[in-house]
């Protein structure tokens, strides 16, 4: 039975790096019973889409075509309309991709729906590479219906987005909670904030009552605290809570100078203290799509 799905494109933008190069790799074998759906969108002119992702599991296979890309000649930015679903599994779901030196991750969304919001619960789930152009996603949380959006990046330039839905029947691992610290920013070669500064606390296991954030920063030239207010959002997904103060970065700059910058965290989560410490431009992530920002390891853990 063949299917399809309609996509919606938004922009088309920006030529990915020319250094891009197709490396196939052998294909896998399919299930003995597929179901093929096609979310991908159509190429704009003077643009190549991505090859498709193929995701299998419990007898059932989904050919998924990026609706969001940049690949050779240009890039696409959408969305899909709708969903396919490959039901539940209840054995290993598994991702082939045709071109080499790609690598994929992958996000939970509950509900499973084709317009997602900022309330909706993210959940990281695990991408194991198993062979060339093959990974075996590793769902995590409770038993659902989950939709799953994969990202694919290559090594050499280029990136693409599938999305489908899942019923899982097993209970997977819950990701432990992480802090994410946007401070400074390489301008030029010149520390800026932008204005501010943001910290968020993910995945924590009830959302907090009351809490609060206060950073101190240590330059080469001197020391300045700063309250981070506690950012008032109803829409947000259980276990998230967000801080941000809008500071000049000329005024950070006269108080403490140059850097690197020690930068002290206090969090106060319902009663709570926990406190972090990092230095930047030292520990500023490298993880993809990290956009400079610092991930605090808090003692005590978060919980």
């Amino acid at each position: 039975m063949v299917g399809s799905v309609s996509v919606a494109v938004l922009v088309m933008a920006c030529a990915p790096s020319e250094s891009v190069r197709d490396r196939t790799v052998p294909p896998e074998a399919a299930p003995a019973a597929t179901v093929t759906r096609s979310s991908e969108a159509a190429a704009p002119k003077r643009t190549t889409a991505p090859p498709s992702v193929v995701v299998r599991g419990g007898g059932t296979e989904l050919s998924l075509g990026a609706f969001t890309y940049c690949h050779r000649t240009g890039c696409v930015d959408g969305r899909p309309m709708d969903l396919p679903d490959l039901g539940t599994v209840t054995g290993d779901v598994t991702v082939s991709f045709p071109l080499g030196d790609w690598t994929f991750g992958a996000t939970q969304l509950q509900p499973a729906v084709a317009w997602p919001t900022p309330c909706d619960v993210r959940l990281p789930a695990r991408v194991v590479p198993t062979g060339a152009g093959r990974w075996r996603l590793e769902p995590a949380g409770p038993p659902g219906k989950y939709r799953i959006d994969l990202f694919g990046r290559a090594s050499g330039g280029g990136d693409l987005v599938v999305a489908f839905a899942l019923t899982t029947s097993v209970p997977g691992p819950m990701p432990d909670p992480r802090a994410n610290l946007s401070a400074f920013y390489n301008h030029d070669g010149t520390p800026d904030n932008y204005g501010t500064f943001e910290l968020g606390i993910d995945h924590l296991r009830t959302t907090p009552r009351e809490a609060g954030a206060r950073l101190t920063i240590l330059g080469r030239d001197g020391r300045s605290t700063y309250e981070l207010p506690r950012e008032v959002n109803e829409c947000r997904p259980r276990g998230e809570v967000r801080f941000r103060a809008e500071v000049p970065n000329e005024s950070v700059l006269r108080a403490v100078g140059q850097a690197p910058y020690t930068i002290r965290i206090d969090l106060e989560l319902d009663g709570k203290r926990h406190s972090a410490s990092v230095v930047w431009p030292r520990d500023v992530s490298k993880e993809p799509d990290s956009d400079e920002s610092l991930v605090p390891i808090f003692s005590p853990a978060l919980r």
